[in-house]
């Protein structure tokens, strides 16, 4: 699947016979070879300062992984990309949007319910992903919606909701001017 150039990966891992890594590795040189380019024989992977995953020789390669209820996912793309799939779960979402979210998010959420809340949060995760730093202490300093949608315009990043399976939320993100 394709989601604004950038491509996306989505696997049921019941069953499945390979390590993430080796899946990773495995989809990296897919894409590479789909986008005619060009990789070394051996791919290393690193982690950031906040532990962020990266292609340590090949930094032209981005990518993104996620994983919730058996699904694991994976964003590849030649620019910074962040993903977040969540599948939804009987939890006291009033209480987490209080702890994690800005104001303009708990209200969203309050009107919205559950697909509203798992919305906020697969684009907040898929945000610090984008950025690299994780959901850290500023998870709630910053509000992925504006005049009552999700959006990512004062953040200068695009989310892109894309629909995966019943009772899941899946949702990328790129800087906007990419």
């Amino acid at each position: 699947m394709e989601a604004d150039s950038a491509h996306i990966y989505i696997i049921d891992e019941t069953g499945a016979d390979d390590s993430r890594t080796e899946r990773l590795i495995r989809l990296a040189r897919l894409y590479a070879a789909e986008e005619a380019m060009p990789l070394p024989q051996m791919l290393c992977i690193a982690k950031g300062e906040y532990g962020k995953p990266y292609f340590e020789n090949a930094p032209w390669l981005h990518f993104s992984v996620s994983h919730s209820g058996g699904l694991w996912v994976c964003a590849l793309c030649r620019c910074d990309v962040g993903i977040d799939i969540e599948q939804h779960a009987a939890r006291d979402h009033a209480a987490l949007s209080r702890r994690f979210f800005h104001p303009n998010e708990i209200e969203y959420t309050r009107r919205g319910g559950t697909e509203a809340f798992y919305s906020v949060w697969t684009a907040k995760e898929s945000y610090v992903k984008l950025l690299g730093t994780g959901i850290g202490g500023s998870f709630s300093h910053f509000s992925v919606v504006e005049r009552g949608e999700i959006s990512g315009d004062r953040l200068f990043a695009r989310f892109t909701s894309i629909p995966v399976r019943e009772g899941y939320s899946l949702t990328l993100c790129r800087w906007d001017d990419e």
